[in-house]
């Protein structure tokens, strides 16, 4: 037996129990009676027009920030991004330091001064100019976890905060020593990635805040606005775990966002019924199985020819359930450039037949067009 449990299931496996593939069991209390938190909507918008801000912090976060401490609980902020500011860029031609390996921007990290590149680990010394049009005028552009401590402390310097995510909790018991400081009241607010989202069961948190909302709803994914309210909804659920109910603080640029709606009236059958309607007219998951073939080279010309035969080969057999060829957000990592074509298939096709043909096409594919240097992986469901 295989025992599924979420407050926020995907909409699959909401779909597959609605149709009684799954035996079905809703929990409508919290543990212990707990009170589900008011979320709050903090509209960045409004408060930069009427020039409110204090940097990354609207009015509304950080007056509760102080209350919550004043009150000896704790808070947490998120945000998920590590490092100090996601790139570097010249204010003159904006030009920005880019991997020599992935076709990423390279995020500064201020504790060792430097950019890194999140895929592959490449890190280069800070530029003092520009690399194209040798400005010295680089500046900052956006934030991360880095930024928002170094900030918050700024602004209140008697809060005793810690970071968590995955440079701070790279030593052998990095992860354990913050969770028992932060349990133990030794932590006043903790700023995290998605580390803390989900998982942790802290007794004095009152306070949860995400610091931006929209880098997640805004990512060019089918499963964008799913993966946002499972977030938003699991980071704001750290907060009144106990008897007394909670408060969570949604920073964004988008306040009439449907997605901060649901989130806020704890609606998820409401995001069901407009998601489920949204596959279905597209055809994706759970109408459409998927499977995504993803070409690698390290040239993208060559690529881009071999991608559209390929493409070419597979639509003599599946015709329009033939997505791309396509390069994804990031199109180049570890020096290999990929191009992804996406296959939809209906949940009554053979399965056993569908990996027939594309063996076969794949086969013809490169017997007719032998290849050096290559790489073909197949994903079958990809994005679970």
């Amino acid at each position: 037996h295989i025992l599924l449990g979420t407050a926020t299931p995907s909409v699959e496996s909401y779909y597959h129990a609605m149709a009684g593939k799954y035996h079905y069991v809703r929990l409508a209390e919290r543990f212990g009676g707990a009170i589900l938190p008011e979320i709050l909507i903090a509209d960045l918008k409004e408060d930069t027009r009427k020039q409110k801000m204090k940097g990354i912090f609207s009015p509304m976060l950080l007056k509760t920030l102080e209350e919550t401490t004043a009150r000896e609980k704790q808070s947490i902020l998120f945000r998920n991004r590590r490092g100090f500011a996601p790139m570097l860029e010249c204010n003159k031609c904006h030009w920005v330091p880019h991997c020599v390996q992935c076709d990423i921007s390279l995020t500064y990290h201020k504790s060792v001064h430097q950019l890194k590149c999140h895929y592959c680990g490449y890190s280069l010394n800070v530029p003092s100019k520009c690399g194209e049009c040798e400005s010295t005028d680089m500046r900052m552009k956006g934030f991360g976890t880095e930024k928002i401590e170094e900030e918050l402390s700024s602004l209140i310097p008697e809060l005793r905060i810690s970071r968590m995510d995955l440079d701070t909790t790279r030593s052998k018991y990095g992860h354990h020593k913050l969770i028992e400081d932060f349990q133990e009241q030794r932590i006043d607010v903790l700023i995290g990635t998605q580390m803390i989202s989900k998982g942790l069961d802290f007794d004095h948190v009152q306070l949860v805040a995400v610091l931006s909302a929209d880098s997640m709803l805004n990512y060019p994914d089918f499963r964008a606005f799913e993966r946002s309210f499972q977030m938003l909804s699991q980071v704001s659920g750290r907060a009144g775990r106990r008897k007394e109910p909670g408060l969570a603080i949604i920073q964004t640029w988008k306040p009439d966002h449907p997605v901060l709606e649901w989130v806020k009236n704890h609606d998820y059958d409401g995001f069901y019924q407009n998601e489920i309607e949204e596959r279905e007219k597209f055809g994706y998951p759970p109408f459409t199985r998927l499977i995504n073939l993803s070409l690698r080279h390290e040239s993208n010309l060559e690529l881009d020819d071999a991608a559209d035969k390929l493409g070419m080969f597979l639509r003599k057999t599946f015709g329009t359930r033939i997505l791309g060829p396509e390069y994804p957000p990031v199109s180049r990592i570890r020096n290999l450039f990929q191009k992804n074509i996406l296959v939809k298939i209906e949940p009554k096709a053979s399965l056993k037949k569908v990996k027939e043909e594309l063996n076969k096409q794949i086969s013809r594919f490169f017997s007719e067009f032998p290849l050096k240097g290559y790489r073909l992986v197949i994903d079958v469901d990809p994005y679970n």
